[in-house]
């Protein structure tokens, strides 16, 4: 009675309570064996009944009742009379050293804390916890990049400040990670595009990135059908670094003035930085009462606001107009800073204006994505291995 009792509390199919060995407020060793008489032989497929002999496994298992558990499992090495070889039994219901509901359990915890963390919190090893993580991980990435990814987002983060990078490549439509790939190069990602084979690069339809050469030489080697489209983001900070120039001209005053700059430009530069319909009433009061004052100020305002209207029209040829009203603007030559913003623009204008055709992506999910795996990055007192930082970021995405 005792040990069918047991077997409900454990919830282990297809296994036997022995009994229990250990009974402790701290511990709980319990002996179990399989239900399986006859064991197939993994060379030949044939059952087997007669063992050659037995021995005990420690596998950890969940906690029962508050309780740390540990499985003493009597596991047969059988042979094979067709074949006569000797085998060890396996069940499902082992992963190793551990149950497969706790090596789950792991791997879900690992999502949320850092794997020494997990560790801890079921008194198992660092090594094995992140090894069931990185074959976890593996199996859900190969799973990912079988399928077919339309949109395909690239960016990169630091495994390492200022050192070390990996490019991360994440599926646009479904907000799943593909791979990071280590570093930040054109090999870095022809690489894994030419990994992926002919077939999956023909599903890619729109690449979303940043303003990267290498990149975009990768892209146009291995994507070359498919619409390059920069990210609005990196864009639109390109296009208010003509704005920021002009302020920071306009606010310096002569040599020996104290203060050195004028403070009140200087306190509108966030406020400068926003579009006119996102302002309030007192917002805008003071930026015309600044404007009026600089007019170059003015004139560095209107031009970013049309190159806003890049982004705001509602399709190629609206955003055709903003661009001419722009250069209305720039050819008065009182805004000499945005120079390198045209040239920029004339670099990657098919890039830039293919937004509205190809459906006006943006990077913006990758970005959150970056930013949780920079968390995991301090959580974890930061990453050496290339290969243990792409599981942690394809298991949170």
């Amino acid at each position: 009675m005792a040990s069918d009792v047991m077997s409900v509390r454990l919830w282990l199919p297809r296994i036997e309570v022995l009994g229990v060995a250990v009974d402790a407020p701290g511990e709980l060793v319990v002996r179990v064996r399989s239900s399986v008489r006859r064991p197939c032989c993994p060379v030949c497929g044939t059952p087997s009944g007669r063992v050659h002999d037995r021995r005990v496994n420690r596998v950890r298992d969940l906690e029962v009742s508050g309780r740390p558990t540990m499985l003493l499992w009597e596991r047969r090495r059988m042979v094979c009379e067709p074949c006569g070889r000797r085998f060890a039994e396996e069940h499902p219901v082992f992963e190793g050293s551990v149950t497969a509901r706790l090596a789950r359990r792991l791997v879900a915890d690992a999502r949320e804390m850092t794997v020494n963390a997990a560790a801890r919190r079921h008194r198992v090893g660092w090594k094995l916890v992140n090894a069931l993580v990185v074959a976890y991980a593996g199996l859900v990435g190969e799973h990912r990049r079988r399928r077919r990814c339309r949109v395909l987002l690239v960016d990169e983060t630091s495994i390492r400040k200022r050192h070390r990078y990996v490019t991360v490549l994440m599926n646009g439509d479904t907000g799943e990670v593909l791979a990071m790939v280590p570093h930040r190069s054109e090999a870095a990602l022809s690489g894994f595009l030419a990994a992926q084979g002919h077939r999956w690069c023909r599903g890619v339809k729109v690449v979303v990135s940043d303003g990267s050469k290498a990149y975009a030489a990768a892209i146009a080697k291995r994507l070359g059908h498919a619409r390059h489209v920069l990210d609005r983001f990196h864009v639109i900070r390109w296009f208010a670094a003509g704005l920021t120039a002009v302020r920071r001209d306009v606010q310096r005053r002569p040599p020996g003035s104290k203060p050195a700059f004028d403070p009140e430009v200087f306190r509108a530069r966030f406020a400068l930085m926003r579009r006119p319909d996102t302002l309030d009433g007192a917002e805008r009061e003071r930026l015309d009462a600044l404007f009026e004052a600089h007019p170059r100020l003015k004139a560095a305002w209107d031009a970013l606001g049309e190159l806003h209207g890049l982004y705001l029209a509602k399709d190629r040829k609206g955003a055709l107009e903003a661009l001419d009203r722009f250069a209305d603007i720039y050819g008065t030559g009182d805004i000499p800073e945005f120079s390198d913003t045209v040239d920029t623009f004339l670099a990657w204008h098919h890039q830039i204006l293919d937004w509205h055709q190809a459906g006006r992506p943006s990077n913006g999910r990758i970005e959150g994505t970056n930013n949780l795996l920079q968390v995991l990055r301090r959580k974890a007192h930061g990453f050496t291995n290339y290969d243990n930082f792409e599981a942690r970021g394809i298991l949170i995405a």
